[in-house]
């Protein structure tokens, strides 16, 4: 699993071009916006980004293009300081699910949880969550594949 010094290895090399590393192999996501929720009016949303784990990534590669599926056109000098700003906060798999569980229930159908229940939990990072922002983003890492929760709000 990556760690923030992975992140800013790659920031020194790549400086502004993260915008570029989208496009990992296998990556699909389900998005919900406001209305799939019970109170649309709190203008929240939530994407669940999937992928297989790709012998070569130690994830960086896959969390970054995971969050270049959120549409970044016209915000692109918001993307570094963003990504940056991120905790790379080690959780377990207990404290993902319970994140995941309280901001999926506001949903008029949720998915079904846990996202992954045959394979074994690697580890997971929280980015993001309430403590500073109105964004709860997550990364995780199962035995085949990469997971990456991102809810937020306007409201």
């Amino acid at each position: 699993m990556f760690e923030r010094k992975d992140f800013d290895n790659l920031v020194s090399i790549e400086g502004d071009n993260l915008k570029f590393l989208s496009g990992y192999q296998g990556l699909y996501y389900v998005y919900y916006p406001q209305y799939a929720f019970k109170v649309p009016d709190s203008e929240e949303s939530i994407r669940i980004t999937r992928a297989p784990k790709n012998s070569s990534d130690n994830g960086l590669r896959f969390w970054l293009s995971a969050e270049l599926a959120d549409n970044w056109q016209g915000r692109e000098n918001h993307l570094l300081p963003y990504l940056s700003g991120s905790y790379f906060e080690r959780i377990n798999e207990a404290v993902f699910a319970g994140l995941v569980a309280e901001k999926v229930s506001a949903l008029i159908n949720p998915p079904e949880l846990p996202f992954v229940s045959e394979q074994a939990f690697h580890g997971a990072l929280l980015m993001y969550s309430m403590k500073t922002e109105f964004i709860v983003s997550i990364f995780a890492e199962y035995e085949r594949e990469y997971i990456h929760f991102a809810w937020e709000t306007t409201a």
